[in-house]
């Protein structure tokens, strides 16, 4: 389902983490989809080229906190910032706690200053733990190593202001996503830029872990319902329930690349969930549903990654937004 309708007399969107995967595929639809002034923060630059025409709505600041920003008139503001690579956290979890709490804490206390506003902030179905079969909203959180552990804390305090102070928090849970802006240590880069190089794709284990996939654009597609209002206070899960292990995808990316699927075993994780798995009927109940296949997701997002490696673009290290 893609979203169309604008709510009336928007004000600003505010989008923190907008150098990111999800920013950088997140915002164009915005733009597209609403006719409100972006405010687009980050800790890094943020790229705004394929927004320029749009320039005069656009509105950029280099920050890693809600709280450096000045109040101003804000309708919604989307939080996908964050620590998010699982290893870093594994090697500093004391890091990634303090960084996940940290824009919790900031993006409840920003709420709780604009309290006509509303927050949608950009979880994982990593906080509910490994599962086998699918698991809906209710269920309570299980994580099992630092990244998904901080942030379940992060979902605990948002709710408890939300709870608190009567707050307007909408809570977004995504599998995990294809595209082809993404960039440093997920699977598909690292598959790609590996096998372009002539080196093998490392894996984890067997290699048999199973995950859930989506195309970003389909998460877009949920948070702008979240952005219009159509979706009411509470959390939601944005998922397409199609699942693939590692093997899978890196045999499909070797497939689309034209390349043997030469890989290296490496240690697994001291944690490693063998499979995720997520309900996300509520969220169809309100008219969302994933639009696109999977499998063509990968290999469109295999050849635009592809493309850019053989351009000499560099990708890019873990920018700390989802």
């Amino acid at each position: 389902m893609r979203s169309e309708k604008e709510p009336a007399s928007l004000s600003a969107i505010l989008v923190h983490g907008a150098a990111g995967f999800v920013g950088s595929s997140l915002i164009p639809m915005l733009v597209a989809n609403t006719t409100a002034p972006l405010i687009l923060t980050d800790k890094r630059p943020v790229d705004t080229s394929d927004i320029e025409a749009f320039r005069e709505r656009i509105e950029t600041s280099q920050t890693d906190s809600l709280a450096n920003l000045p109040d101003r008139e804000v309708d919604v503001a989307i939080v996908l910032a964050g620590e998010t690579n699982v290893d870093e956290a594994l090697a500093d979890p004391r890091r990634a706690f303090e960084t996940n709490i940290a824009i919790a804490v900031d993006a409840a206390e920003w709420l709780r200053r604009n309290p006509r506003s509303r927050l949608v902030y950009m979880s994982s179905d990593e906080v509910l733990g490994e599962s086998f079969a699918p698991l809906g909203e209710s269920e309570p959180a299980r994580p099992t190593q630092p990244y998904a552990a901080s942030k379940a804390c992060a979902e605990t305090i948002l709710g408890c202001y939300r709870d608190t102070y009567g707050l307007d928090l909408v809570i977004m849970r995504s599998c995990n996503l294809v595209g082809g802006r993404q960039r440093a240590q997920k699977l598909i880069p690292v598959a790609v830029s590996s096998l372009l190089g002539g080196d093998p794709v490392p894996v984890f284990g067997s290699g048999e872990q199973v995950r859930e996939w989506m195309a970003v654009e389909d998460l877009c597609a949920a948070l702008m319902l979240a952005v219009h209002r159509e979706l009411p206070v509470g959390v939601y899960q944005a998922t397409s329930g199609v699942q693939l292990s590692v093997l899978q995808v890196i045999d499909l990316i070797a497939s689309v690349l034209g390349l043997p699927p030469k890989l290296t075993y490496v240690a697994d994780r001291i944690v490693e969930d063998r499979s995720y798995a997520m309900d996300s009927s509520t969220l169809q109940g309100f008219g969302w549903k994933p639009e696109s296949r999977v499998a063509a997701a990968i290999e469109t997002a295999a050849m635009a990654l592809s493309d850019a490696f053989r351009y000499g673009e560099r990708l890019a290290p873990n920018t700390g937004t989802h």
